[in-house]
């Protein structure tokens, strides 16, 4: 996919308001189901993750040493003043001092300047180097190739991570007032500190910011947010009613039980499940899909729809499927499989409820409505579908 397709970024606010960290962003992410019925795990969208950042430090690593020495050169030494007492001079001596002891002196009082390292400045740059190191292993696994241009400057630094000065000192990341005295430290110190900065990227609880840096220039990622964001929108929609979603498990993929129970002012709570299929398991029924596939060499995989909001107390449902994408073709399929959702829930599941295919704004500018004997079924883009959700949860509260 070359055309970045836009998507209304406050969805994703609404989500990530109970979030905590990237943790739960890189699980919800493996939790959205691919159509080839691959599942990912939150591993494999930390390494996409760690591919676009490793992209980011490439031209950062290409002005670093390939020579272990260039680095020694440039290691922190700091000095210190101590005051002292010995039998021979030594350093300053402070002859007022040393004259109050009796004369002849019998020891002498000076100051001398010891070195050693400076502890917090290899801190710094031995995190770094650790964390630029497992950045980079991860994205090997998804390019094996990455970093084969700059592999003696990485190599240099595996060399220089091994070194007692870095081996004496625990590795913490740098604050930005850190960073900033790494760059004042001399030109070598201004690409680490350039560096660090990228690196520290990931280590943030503003989500939103980590979502655009990190993971929306990776296609495969980005239809994930889409997904997450269309969840995020219904979110928002039920919280603008005075309706309460608790988070009842982990979003994971083929999960059990609805991702969140809405409490609902007045009535029954309600269900909303984030990938569907454990729906049919978790209230006894058979998916019919499922059973008509059973008589096939290769039967069916029970289904879902991405979303579904459930009212099980009066029996009604919305049913939604996402599809980032302009492509015609594709778009065209959602008809089929969110029609084939609401058949199948209606058959089973709920008496009433309607269906949505979710697209991008740029796919679909205009909202478009059939009427089927199932129900009602609705072509929009996440920006409609806030005016169609306020429709149906104003209604059922109101029923």
């Amino acid at each position: 996919m070359t055309k970045k397709l836009s998507f209304p970024e406050d969805g994703l606010a609404e989500l990530f308001r109970s979030w905590s960290g990237k943790g739960e962003l890189y699980a919800g992410l493996a939790a959205v189901l691919s159509e080839d019925d691959f599942e990912w795990t939150q591993k494999h969208v930390e390494y996409r993750a760690h591919l676009i950042l490793f992209e980011q430090c490439r031209a950062l690593i290409e002005r670093l040493p390939k020579n272990i020495q260039d680095w020694l050169n440039v290691l922190p030494v700091a000095t210190q003043a101590e005051t002292v007492r010995s039998r021979s001079p030594r350093g300053a001596i402070n002859w007022p001092n040393t004259r109050r002891q009796g004369w002849p002196p019998a020891e002498f009082s000076g100051r001398v300047r010891r070195r050693g390292v400076d502890d917090e400045l290899l801190s710094s740059l031995r995190w770094t180097v650790e964390r630029l190191q497992e950045v980079h292993r991860h994205a090997k696994k998804m390019r094996p190739a990455i970093g084969d241009k700059v592999q003696a400057q990485l190599d240099t630094l595996a060399k220089l991570a091994t070194r007692p000065e870095l081996q004496a000192v625990v590795p913490e990341p740098p604050d930005l007032l850190m960073i900033e005295g790494i760059r004042r430290s001399g030109p070598l110190w201004r690409v680490v500190g350039d560096l660090s900065n990228t690196l520290r990227q990931e280590d943030t609880n503003d989500l939103a910011r980590l979502a655009a840096e990190l993971l929306t220039p990776d296609d495969d990622l980005r239809w994930r947010l889409f997904h997450l964001c269309v969840l995020g929108t219904m979110l928002g929609a039920l919280r603008n009613h005075g309706c309460r979603p608790i988070s009842t498990r982990p979003l994971a993929g083929r999960a059990h039980g609805p991702a969140f129970r809405v409490e609902v002012p007045g009535t029954a709570p309600w269900d909303l499940w984030f990938e569907a299929a454990g729906i049919w398991r978790s209230t006894g029924n058979d998916e019919p899909y499922v059973e008509a596939t059973k008589g096939l060499a290769q039967p069916g995989y029970v289904r879902g729809a991405d979303l579904f909001l459930v009212d099980h107390a009066k029996r009604r449902g919305v049913v939604i499927e996402c599809k980032y994408s302009d492509e015609g073709a594709y778009l065209r399929s959602g008809y089929d499989q969110a029609l084939a959702y609401l058949v199948e829930a209606k058959t089973l599941l709920i008496d009433e409820g309607e269906a949505f295919v979710v697209a991008p704004i740029e796919a679909a500018p205009k909202l478009g409505v059939g009427h089927t004997f199932a129900g009602r079924l609705t072509y929009c883009a996440p920006e409609h579908l806030k005016e169609e959700l306020k429709r149906i949860i104003t209604s059922w509260l109101a029923g």
